[in-house]
């Protein structure tokens, strides 16, 4: 008995089952009448022996087995998986509509679509959507449906969209897709952008945080709201009165709200400290607005507390920088900012140098950290020599072009521009107290750093760079301020002068408006000095050429001094003005006057041909 119930239980297990075991070996085990663990023994030795013989390998196996899925039962599954999502869909309470827009819209959304078919395609939808917008219009199928029918419908479409969604727009901000429609009706509908930007009002220090609303939030300041509006968002930022109440007449910057109430200030602090503060801990500095408030931060912070906000943002500064309040700010924070700061700054600037250097308010910030860090060796190592691996792509840059220049030039307006240079300028109260280096000695040191790349372009693009708005201005630069050997370049200039004046006419470079520039400031620096804005410029390299008297050389040489004239180059008024080669340049002249004055009856610009003759 012991040992049938064993052979029970272990058929219960599944072991004798899964092995087709010899029958002899059974009888044999009960017919010696063995004892239960003798027996279960004897039965895994059988079971091991069954396993390893070969016939095993040819029996059916007892687990069930799956049949092959055919293409068939696959299509048919899925058909039918589809009719149940198709019913699941119906029995909302919107589904039918649902289903029937989405199908209208794979039409109306093909761009090669005929307009008028469009119109009508686009009256069906509205027919069927109007009175549902809001209730379908937070789903992703839809919200896609209800962009399209907000680009492609007439402004009465549109306005009725925007209407129909009015008063849920702080919902549709915060929602994932709604928030596409949202920009559509800023973008399409003009009239309704004030009652999108005025229900933000009260919402602002919540919505900035908000992952999907905070993109809205930005698109409304910096696109679309003017002035007003702008303050209007921003200043709820400095406390619960400015996100409570809001003023028609009243101020539009924090500058004008603590000129009439100072003791606001201690407020306004606070509250921008505690908006300020999670946004920088967490990294989501992106916004125009967050910039907007770093910056009033920056400004009328104690120095303590301003010294805390610049460690912790000094390796988020690169992420500013693409708007005008974001670039002020990180100039701020290199002006107030300690040694460490600065480096660490400028450290994280490195991977996106030649970015920040062709971004129209990124460059600013370099030309701040040029102006006012007094370790030039770091700035070198850390900025310039970057600068001069990527010279041809900069001179050649809207904006790039300015930092090279900044370093020979100065504040130029011509190179600067008109922000940069007011920014530079209030901050010089302040870099009086945190640089310690004379900024003539400081701009000679940086130039030393950039010269020798910037000759090297000169002589390799001169003959080109000359004629070019943009890089002229650099090639000017260079003959000028450079120091080292600037020959190669100036010989290029000098090739050019010696060429046939009539036969270029208004492409060569003593009569080319762009060209002419360079030559004539070249011939003036050889007598007196360039006038700069930038009183910090030192004076021009004694290495320098004779420009004036070589000029002369080589038209005389070349027989082009008189065509020039009778051309009425204006390199030729600079050189008979200049104490250096007046007088030589009017013995060659004068027995060729009849000659100008013949040229000038037939020029339609006789100014510069009357200066000649009467300077004869």
């Amino acid at each position: 008995m012991p040992v049938q119930n064993f052979f029970i239980e272990q058929e219960q297990r599944g072991i004798c089952d899964t092995v087709n075991c010899s029958t002899s070996v059974l009888i044999q085990c009960l017919d010696t009448g063995r004892s239960a663990p003798a027996v279960r023994l004897e039965l895994f030795r059988a079971l091991a022996r069954s396993r390893s013989s070969s016939h095993l390998s040819t029996a059916p196996s007892l687990q069930p087995t799956r049949e092959p899925q055919t293409t068939e039962d696959a299509g048919s599954r899925g058909q039918q998986q589809k009719r149940q999502r198709v019913e699941r869909q119906k029995a909302q309470p919107t589904g039918e509509l649902k289903i029937d827009a989405r199908k209208l819209w794979e039409v109306l959304r093909r761009g090669d679509l005929d307009a008028e078919v469009r119109k009508v395609k686009m009256k069906e939808m509205m027919d069927m959507l109007r009175g549902h917008i809001k209730e379908v219009t937070f789903k992703h199928d839809m919200s896609r449906v209800v962009q399209t029918c907000l680009k492609y419908g007439n402004d009465e479409q549109r306005s009725e969209i925007a209407a129909e969604l009015n008063g849920s727009y702080v919902d549709l901000s915060r929602s994932q897709y709604g928030r596409y429609i949202l920009m559509r009706i800023l973008k399409y509908c003009p009239k309704y952008r004030d009652e999108v930007i005025k229900s933000f009002y009260g919402h602002v220090r919540k919505l900035v945080r908000h992952k999907e609303a905070a993109h809205v939030l930005e698109e409304c300041f910096a696109v679309y709201a003017n002035s007003k509006q702008k303050w209007n968002l921003v200043a709820e930022f400095y406390g619960r009165e400015f996100a409570v109440f809001k003023s028609i007449d009243g101020p539009k910057s924090l500058d004008a709200v603590l000129a009439t109430t100072p003791q606001k200030r201690e407020t306004a602090m606070d509250s921008l400290k505690s908006t300020v503060t999670p946004l920088l801990e967490k990294g989501t500095v992106q916004y125009s607005i967050v910039h907007r408030a770093l910056l009033d931060y920056i400004r009328f912070a104690d120095p303590s507390e301003r010294q805390q906000v610049i460690e912790t943002m000094r390796e988020l500064v690169v992420e500013i920088l693409h708007t005008r309040d974001g670039a002020h700010a990180a100039m701020l924070c290199l002006l107030y900012g300690s040694v460490k700061d600065r480096k660490a700054m400028l450290k994280a600037f490195k991977p996106y140098l030649q970015r920040i250097c062709c971004e129209e308010y990124g460059y600013a910030v370099l030309v701040e950290a040029l102006d006012c860090i007094d370790d030039t060796v770091f700035v070198n190592k850390a900025v310039l020599q970057d600068v001069c691996g990527m010279m041809s792509e900069l001179l050649a840059d809207q904006y790039g072009r300015r930092i090279p220049l900044f370093v020979l030039g100065g504040r130029n307006p011509h190179y600067v521009g008109s922000d940069a240079l007011q920014v530079l300028a209030d901050n010089d109260k302040v870099k009086a107290l945190t640089s310690k280096k004379d900024a003539s000695v400081r701009r000679k040191e940086l130039t030393a750093f950039v010269s020798d790349s910037m000759t090297e372009w000169a002589a390799a693009n001169t003959t080109k760079a000359i004629f070019d708005p943009l890089p002229s201005q650099a090639v000017n630069e260079i003959l000028l301020r450079a120091h080292g050997d600037k020959s190669a370049a100036w010989q290029r200039v000098l090739d050019l002068v010696r060429m046939d004046v009539a036969q270029l006419g208004a492409d060569h470079v003593l009569i080319s408006p762009i060209a002419n520039r360079v030559v004539t400031n070249c011939i003036l620096a050889e007598h007196s000095v360039p006038k700069s804005a930038d009183s910090t410029l030192p004076a021009l390299p004694e290495s320098n050429p004779k420009f004036g008297s070589e000029v002369l050389d080589a038209l005389v040489d070349s027989e082009q001094l008189v065509p020039a004239a009778c051309a009425g180059a204006f390199p030729v008024r600079a050189l008979l003005e200049s104490p250096v080669t007046g007088e030589r340049a009017k013995q060659l002249l004068r027995p060729h006057k009849s000659s100008i004055e013949a040229a000038m009856k037939e020029a339609s610009k006789k100014r510069i041909f009357e200066a000649i003759l009467n300077i004869l």
